[in-house]
């Protein structure tokens, strides 16, 4: 009995105690490392649009490019790959220049316009905007136009741009935005 159990316990610790169930890991050479460019790149399962995120990356990151299918590249994650628009990638040339100095903010996605039939005057918004160029929190300075729906609203709006980081000496750095809307 003894035997049986001593060559039971050498037989396993010879298989390295894998289960079934273990992932492997995916050992392909990336055909090239890119840079995520926008401020969040969506890692899809399968090259759809449809297919359901399965990470995200942020702006800067480095990602391993396994294979290209069309517009979508295949690349490693954690838990093997997944797939994103090659459109979102960027090469080390145009990720070093993006991380240069850049002291004037810009926006990747501005706020939507907002309408109002007949309002008139000025709206002054003022927006805190962190290291990613997310909008954290927005503030009324000045609303000359009567209408605080229309307040409202622009700040929505304002909460949803989205601007490039503001990079001094190499270090991102958070900053407030002054927003000015005319009616």
């Amino acid at each position: 009995m003894m035997r049986a159990l001593t060559i039971a316990a050498l037989f396993l610790f010879a298989c390295g105690g894998e289960s079934p169930n273990d992932v492997a890991t995916d050992t392909r050479m990336p055909i090239a490392v890119q840079y995520v460019r926008d401020s969040a790149l969506k890692i899809h399962a399968k090259p759809s649009d449809a297919a359901p995120i399965v990470t995200t990356y942020q702006h800067g990151e480095s990602v391993s490019v396994l294979s290209r299918r069309g517009a979508w590249a295949e690349v490693r994650i954690a838990a093997g790959s997944g797939w994103v628009h090659a459109a979102e990638l960027a090469d080390a040339a145009e990720a070093t220049k993006a991380e240069a100095d850049n002291l004037k903010p810009h926006f990747v996605r501005g706020p939507e316009p907002v309408t109002q039939p007949g309002a008139s005057g000025d709206l002054v918004l003022e927006a805190d905007v962190n290291t990613d160029g997310i909008v954290t929190n927005v503030r009324t300075l000045k609303n000359t136009t009567g209408s605080m729906s229309l307040e409202i609203r622009n700040a929505a709006s304002l909460r949803q741009a989205v601007f490039t980081p503001v990079v001094r000496h190499g270090r991102r750095e958070a900053f407030v935005y002054e927003h000015r809307v005319h009616y």
